[in-house]
């Protein structure tokens, strides 16, 4: 097979802002009903649905099992037929399976339930990603992704607060909880139906998909680098994985109100809403720097959560642990798209997302056994296993970083000759302009 003259080397000249800001509003609307949602769910299944702990846990890794099982597939079909189709899609079916919540308190169907939604996820978050890369380049990269984290965490601090309303106005109880899922499934509904008629993609990403290139297998796709962004990306999600299961059943369990356990949730999420400051900084600095700083900050602060009772120190830690999240998480993004062939990219995408999501399917699982067992320490465990991923995987990526600075490649020329030596796979893609 002989490939097709190489459009994917040539960058993207300019960033698509228009389309940035569509998925950017897109996103905040989304998450606002997903921020209202995450809170809540537990306390629902526990206190109308009368599911024990350990059957909470299980509900919860249906979604990442969802994520984890189909991530990887869906991003790399999003490099074959496009982001559009792969991203609609997840919001249509994201919000038909939060709508199904509200048809029965049986326990046994929110298992079904959470598994749709992490399918409906899986299509939404590698293309998502892979599509911010392609209508930005290098030198905006970080600001692009700054200012979508700013979107996302803008709205877990509005959905929260738009919960306390709504379930006010449902009247509390199961029906305030259902009216918190119905709004949340229309908001995503309506947002994927504003996305299918004005999401485009770039035309040079649509004549890249045009090209006779082979796919490169997994297997050649995991360099060294990569495969650092997964370890990194597995060892942090373990502990997100138990924190979804524990965070609002252990600060109910220490006497914490409804109200509290939502301000908590805006608290970590308040600092995010400058994770466009976040991004001008990776445009500036050391990316590698950035994102080990924030990650070691949030490992830590996992820790704290597990090993105090203090609720003052609980809502700081949110706080300090948001600013964190807010430098690091830009940072991350882009030095992950350098390290990226970008015709690949849906592909690697899916790749780390399939790692942080098993990650947080085993954290879900193991969670209530840990819990049962050490309380609220299981939270700090979590936080130790991230600090160990960090101390692995420094030595590769600050070497990585030092050699993308010192010669403004995206792939080491090692990688890249590994990569074009793949039988029909031709030109990679391979965006060739200096670190910022």
């Amino acid at each position: 097979m002989t490939p097709a003259a190489d459009t994917s080397r040539t960058p993207v000249r300019q960033t698509d802002w228009t389309q940035l800001a569509l998925v950017c509003f897109a996103s905040f609307v989304v998450w606002t009903g997903f921020g209202a949602i995450l809170p809540y769910l537990p306390v629902f299944l526990h206190e109308q649905a009368h599911a024990p702990v350990w059957m909470i846990g299980v509900i919860a890794s249906m979604y990442y099992a969802g994520t984890f099982l189909f991530s990887s597939p869906l991003g790399r079909l999003s490099d074959r037929i496009g982001r559009k189709p792969v991203v609609v899609t997840g919001m249509f079916v994201y919000a038909l399976a939060t709508l199904l919540f509200v048809t029965t308190t049986n326990a046994w169907w929110f298992l079904l339930f959470r598994l749709c939604e992490g399918i409906g996820a899986a299509s939404v978050g590698p293309a998502g990603s892979a599509f911010i890369a392609d209508i930005s380049n290098d030198e905006t990269r970080g600001r692009a992704y700054g200012l979508l984290t700013s979107a996302q965490f803008g709205g877990l601090v509005a959905g929260p607060a738009l919960a306390i309303l709504l379930n006010t106005l449902g009247g509390g109880g199961r029906h305030g909880f259902y009216t918190i899922f119905l709004v949340g499934s229309a908001m995503t509904l309506a947002i994927g139906f504003l996305l299918l008629a004005f999401l485009r993609e770039p035309a040079h990403v649509a004549l890249r998909r045009k090209e006779k290139v082979a796919r490169p297998s997994y297997r050649t796709l995991a360099t060294p680098s990569i495969i650092a962004f997964l370890v990194v990306a597995a060892t942090s999600h373990f502990a997100m994985g138990g924190w979804e299961v524990l965070w609002s059943l252990w600060l109910r369990h220490l006497g914490a109100s409804m109200t509290y356990v939502s301000a908590t949730w805006m608290a970590f999420s308040v600092p995010m809403l400058f994770s466009f400051a976040g991004g001008m900084l990776a445009e500036k600095g050391n990316r590698f720097r950035l994102m080990f700083a924030g990650y070691a900050f949030s490992a830590c602060s996992w820790i704290v959560y597990g090993f105090t009772r203090n609720l003052t120190v609980f809502i700081l830690f949110n706080v300090f642990e948001g600013i964190a999240v807010a430098i690091s998480m830009p940072a991350k993004q882009a030095f992950l798209v350098q390290c990226s062939p970008r015709r690949w990219l849906g592909t690697v995408q899916g790749m780390e997302q399939t790692s942080m999501q098993l990650a947080a399917w085993v954290g879900t699982l193991t969670a209530p056994l840990l819990f049962t067992w050490i309380s609220g320490y299981a939270i700090g465990v979590g936080g130790f296993l991230a600090l160990g991923g960090l101390a692995a995987t420094a030595p590769i990526l600050s070497r990585k970083w030092a050699q993308i600075t010192s010669d403004g490649e995206a792939l080491s020329l090692a990688e890249a000759e590994r990569l074009a030596s793949t039988p029909s796979l031709g030109a990679f893609d391979d965006e060739r302009s200096p670190a910022r």
